[in-house]
């Protein structure tokens, strides 16, 4: 006889078990980055009290080796409580919002919760209704509000970091009446149309921003995903929270202004560059020409722009799928995905990118002359001003142009484009002490295709930045 299905809560069980056998068994090779994001989406199912007594003093800002040692306990604690959880819950039929998990709540769309909500408004603890307000500023767009991804993939956004622990420090009374105030717009939410559903959104998200006092523009909700936090004074400039551009740019030299659009700009595809940066190139024939003031007004909204990309994301798609030009792979996702389906995805990203941006992911790769540069952001800030990488840039542009009709033009970057992507990503499957020489052989491939000196592919001397 077939046996008889798992329970919901019996299933729940497994999966949580199987899953904390599976994460601690890899904690030691995950980055920095997953490590950050392992804490903060399971945080995020507990109540505040809960992550003050299981997170004490753990900091984002730690050492990688420091979280590697934190990690194995928190997913530990966690566990536990997630199976005390399901314990409790044991009896229920799961058909209303009180019988729910904290992970349910978190894997379940916006849409669903608040149409059980307006049924059953006792439904949900202070502490929970706190957190699904937050989760529901984050939410802009009828898509979103439907998508069962957007609660969990909210932690990796300041900005819903900074609207959760406000609400947090608020009093029932205030947190009460915003959720009356969603409520009153739940037929709206439930049976209008696309445009209702967001206008609706943007008179929630700005009742919250009100009561709260926090202003976030609405194209900078999913700025600086993943950035440590707190948030450090260094990284004020990417913060999406900040109530203005004023404040955190202020302070700013013409220098540093200058050094943050040229970031901007690199992370550009061509028609970016055109759509965004046409008027400047009009008026000043270099970034030295733009008035400071100008460029201060300008990078708040080239930052909303490129919302989550970063200087190191041509490196950083091999090892946690974050593509340059298609939709990034979650890292969990990513860590799971056979050789040859990591491939495919990397292959698409490749066709996806522009004539610039492909000239981009071989000249960075060329340049880190050690493995470890492979994913250090400020040499790259620094290498955005070697004249030998802007050359080799122009290089790659001019010897394959952009919008060529022949085959025999664009095959060649195709083929070192698709080699190279092989080669890097064989070479993140390799023990660590073997990835400094593979990447040796990468530079050596690059340097060869493109008929550049040896003494550029093996330096001598560069041990440090660019």
């Amino acid at each position: 006889m077939p046996a008889e299905p798992l329970s919901r809560i019996e299933s729940q069980r497994r999966f949580i078990r199987q899953r904390a056998e599976e994460l601690l068994a890899r904690v030691d090779r995950m980055d920095d980055e997953e490590l950050r994001w392992t804490v903060r989406v399971f945080a995020d199912c507990l109540s505040p009290e809960q992550r003050r007594e299981n997170l004490g003093s753990y900091s984002e800002h730690w050492p990688v080796d420091q979280l590697r040692r934190f990690v194995p306990t928190f997913l530990q604690h966690y566990t536990d409580l997630a199976l005390e959880e399901l314990k409790a819950k044991e009896s229920s039929q799961g058909s209303r919002l009180a019988h729910l998990t904290e992970e349910e709540l978190q894997s379940m769309s916006l849409a669903e919760k608040w149409h059980l909500l307006a049924k059953d408004p006792g439904g949900l603890r202070p502490d929970q209704l706190r957190r699904e307000l937050a989760r529901l500023f984050m939410c802009k767009s009828f898509d979103l509000f439907h998508d069962t991804g957007l609660s969990e993939a909210a932690v990796e956004f300041p900005a819903y970091h900074q609207v959760r622990e406000a609400l947090e420090g608020q009093p029932d009374a205030i947190v009460d009446d915003l959720t009356q105030m969603v409520l009153l717009r739940a037929r709206r939410l439930d049976e209008g149309a696309p445009e209702e559903v967001e206008a609706a959104l943007v008179e929630i998200r700005e009742a919250i921003s009100r009561a709260l006092g926090i202003l976030v523009p609405v194209d900078q909700l999913f700025a600086g995903q993943m950035v440590k936090l707190p948030l450090e004074p260094s990284d004020e400039m990417a913060e999406a929270a900040s109530p203005g551009p004023e404040p955190t740019l202020a302070g700013m030299s013409t220098e540093d202004l200058a050094t943050a659009f040229l970031v901007l700009t690199d992370l550009m595809s061509l028609r970016e560059w055109d759509e965004y940066l046409l008027p400047l190139r009009r008026r000043y024939r270099s970034i030295a020409e733009i008035p400071p003031e100008d460029l201060g007004a300008l990078l708040p909204r080239l930052s909303g722009r490129m919302r989550d990309r970063r200087s190191t994301d041509f490196a950083e798609r091999y090892r946690s799928g974050r593509m340059m030009a298609e939709r990034k792979v979650d890292p969990g996702v990513w860590e799971m995905l056979p050789f040859a389906e990591r491939l495919t995805i990397l292959e698409r990203d490749n066709r996806t990118m522009d004539i610039v941006q492909a000239a981009r992911h071989l000249a960075k790769i060329f340049f880190s002359f050690q493995y470890d540069m492979l994913f250090d952001a400020g040499f790259h800030v620094d290498l955005l001003r070697s004249p030998a990488y802007q050359e080799l840039v122009n290089r790659l542009i001019d010897r394959f142009p952009a919008g060529s009709q022949r085959e025999a033009d664009r095959r060649p970057l195709e083929e070192l484009t698709q080699t190279v992507t092989r080669m890097m990503l064989q070479l993140e499957a390799m023990p660590p002490e073997a990835r400094p020489g593979a990447l040796q052989e990468v530079r050596a491939v690059i340097a060869t295709a493109l008929g550049l000196p040896g003494d550029l592919t093996y330096p001598a001397g560069k041990e440090g930045r660019a």
